[in-house]
């Protein structure tokens, strides 16, 4: 099942799988569940976009997931295969740059090297 809650002019605002208070049932098909999944002003919902488009933020989720796992000692990075640490690694130095470059206040967290995304100290990363 899917649940919407809506605004005063009847837009979609949100969408949930399970029961919620002010939400109500809908369909997938239901037009204004589609706008609000299409992103677009002119309303067309394509699931292989909506999909292409998403995979970026996708992407950033499970490397956020990587480093929460990493950080609660739930795995370890070198547990990953190396081509994943790899590539992980360089993102999470691109990401590190960008927040820098734009002044975040979040660079500071992904500059860390122990007990974060990396490693222990005297654990070796390759």
């Amino acid at each position: 099942m899917l649940y919407a809650h809506f605004d005063d002019q009847g837009k979609v605002t949100g969408l949930t799988e399970t029961p919620a208070q002010g939400a109500r049932e809908v369909s997938l098909k239901d037009p204004e569940v589609l706008k609000f999944l299409a992103m677009a002003e002119d309303g067309d919902f394509d699931p292989d976009t909506f999909l292409d488009e998403s995979d970026k933020g996708t992407i950033r989720i499970l490397e956020d997931l990587i480093d929460t796992l990493v950080e609660h000692h739930l795995i370890r990075f070198t547990d990953l295969p190396m081509p994943a640490q790899k590539k992980l690694l360089g993102r999470r130095l691109a990401r590190s740059l960008v927040r820098e470059e734009s002044g975040s206040t979040e660079a500071s967290k992904d500059t860390r090297s122990s007990g974060g995304f990396l490693a222990d100290e005297d654990e070796p990363l390759f």
